[in-house]
């Protein structure tokens, strides 16, 4: 089936830009990336080998190995960047919260088909199963995931149809969270807020505040309508761009390939939204349905998130983009939860085609 073959095509096309700019820009990681796209692409597979209705029925044991994976995180966890997020394992580290979208979303999304989302108590339920992640990665605490998950949660909830009455009390809840979380943000992630807000107010042009934001943009306008040319960066080769493998990969891309590359790289992304969309519009799935949406959401957020930051529009939050920064946990994460989608487009019947008479 043609289908089978648009989201492995999109994922493989943006694997490559990844490599083709870390070859650039950090050559010396280029074999690791190389080899986490390989073992991703073996999860892929086997992800979706199985139905989609397996991954239903184990949603509950999934989500009970999410949280516990979470908590193990907050125990021993390794400190990276001021956060609790990984899991050391000999020479590896691994990264739970980055497929708290994906367990989390199937069992949610679960609930909402069967308990449906007319009751207060089915309501309440629901936003625990929400709420637990969501508060064990605000504890690590790393903000940028906890955006994105609660983000995409949003979507799942929305397209369940929640009532409006209900609504209001989730945004209230997540201006409580808002006010929880900021709390709990380390003072530079907090700077990276404040400095992003009150730039032009900074007399200090070099503090890291809006350094990092000011060199991104930098290298985003230089690459102008076809880039410098891979390999030929001044701002990612000369450090000027912090984490240029990671979060700032965009402006490392921008800078080398311009215009151009960028919408290239947009263009992957909005195709990769919209089949998923598309997928949820055309499974008689529910649940299946209501995953796709999630997933749709996700994608969004990230990279709207990480690429606003590159260019200036949004305060440097240490989001990745997806499938092109470099890193096993996010890498492999994504295999997992899109091998699921896959397994929709696969095994699930779609609905037929209604003729015109």
């Amino acid at each position: 089936m043609a289908r089978s073959w648009i989201l492995p095509s999109i994922l493989a096309l943006l694997a490559a830009i990844s490599l083709l700019v870390l070859r650039s820009v950090a050559p010396t990681l280029v074999g690791r990336q190389l080899g986490y796209f390989l073992a991703g692409a073996v999860i892929f597979w086997t992800a979706s080998r199985f139905k989609f209705e397996r991954y239903q029925h184990a949603s509950a044991v999934l989500y009970g190995i999410l949280l516990g994976s979470l908590l193990i995180t907050q125990l021993v966890g390794v400190v990276t960047r001021g956060t609790h997020s990984w899991i050391p394992l000999g020479s590896l580290h691994i990264q739970p919260s980055q497929l708290a979208v994906a367990l989390a979303g199937l069992l949610s999304a679960d609930w909402v088909v069967q308990h449906k989302l007319k009751s207060l108590k089915s309501t309440l339920l629901v936003a625990v199963l929400v709420f637990l992640p969501g508060l064990a990665i605000l504890l690590e605490p790393d903000f940028g995931t906890a955006v994105i998950y609660f983000f995409s949660m949003g979507v799942l909830l929305w397209f369940g149809n929640i009532p409006i009455k209900y609504v209001i009390g989730v945004l209230a809840a997540g201006a409580f969270l808002s006010i929880f979380g900021w709390q709990l943000l380390k003072p530079y992630q907090k700077d990276r807020i404040t400095g992003f807000l009150h730039a032009s107010e900074i007399s200090d042009r070099t503090s890291s505040a809006v350094y990092h934001s000011q060199q991104s943009v930098i290298a985003v306008g230089s690459g102008g309508i076809v880039g410098r040319g891979l390999g030929e960066g001044i701002q990612s080769h000369l450090r000027f761009l912090p984490e240029r493998q990671t979060d700032f990969v965009f402006a490392s891309w921008a800078e080398e390939t311009g215009l151009l590359g960028s919408l290239l790289v947009i263009s992957l992304y909005g195709a990769l939204v919209s089949w998923l969309i598309w997928l949820a519009n055309k499974t008689s799935n529910s649940v299946a349905k209501l995953y796709c949406w999630t997933t749709a959401g996700m994608i969004t957020v990230q990279s709207f998130i990480n690429i606003g930051m590159n260019v200036g529009l949004l305060p440097i939050t240490g989001i990745t983009l997806p499938f092109i920064s470099y890193g096993g946990s996010s890498i492999l994460s994504f295999c997992f939860h899109l091998g699921c989608v896959q397994s929709i487009a696969l095994k699930l019947p779609l609905q037929p085609r209604t003729s015109i008479k």
